[in-house]
């Protein structure tokens, strides 16, 4: 049998069949310098205070990012920007419940199922004008 590669072992991670423990063993068993997929950089933010549209997915074809954009309202400079792929949000949130226990009696199915059917598009779009900053979190 041969040994599984590098995206064998993290699909298998991140559809819940092995823990992270396990993963890493396998990693490191298999001794491939570790490549990361590198997340497209995110739509520039306009500077005025209009939403920006989140980018367009293809008719059909699911999201494969989940993003958090904070940018600031005078400048459009983005302050913090998150891409994650989204086959890694069930994994991430699970390592995430051990920190923080409002997350931990999410029903994974459900969440799974959600990001299944939703289409991309802006999920969140807030403008803070007190603290400066325009917060959009969206799927492309």
């Amino acid at each position: 049998m041969s040994k599984p590669s590098r995206m064998e072992i993290l699909e298998l991670l991140s559809n819940g069949k092995i823990t992270a423990a396990e993963a890493a063993n396998l990693l490191s068993d298999i001794g491939e310098p570790a490549v990361a997929e590198k997340a497209p950089p995110p739509p520039p933010v306009e500077k005025a205070p209009v939403a920006s549209p989140a980018p367009a997915t293809p008719e059909g074809q699911e999201p494969s990012w989940f993003r958090v954009r904070v940018a600031n309202l005078e400048t459009g400079k983005n302050r913090v920007t998150v891409n994650i792929p989204v086959r890694m949000m069930k994994f991430g949130l699970k390592i995430g419940s051990r920190f923080s226990p409002e997350i931990e009696n999410l029903d994974w199915n459900e969440l799974t199922g959600m990001m299944k059917d939703m289409k991309s598009g802006m999920l969140v779009d807030v403008q803070d004008e007190d603290s400066n900053e325009h917060v959009q979190v969206y799927l492309d």
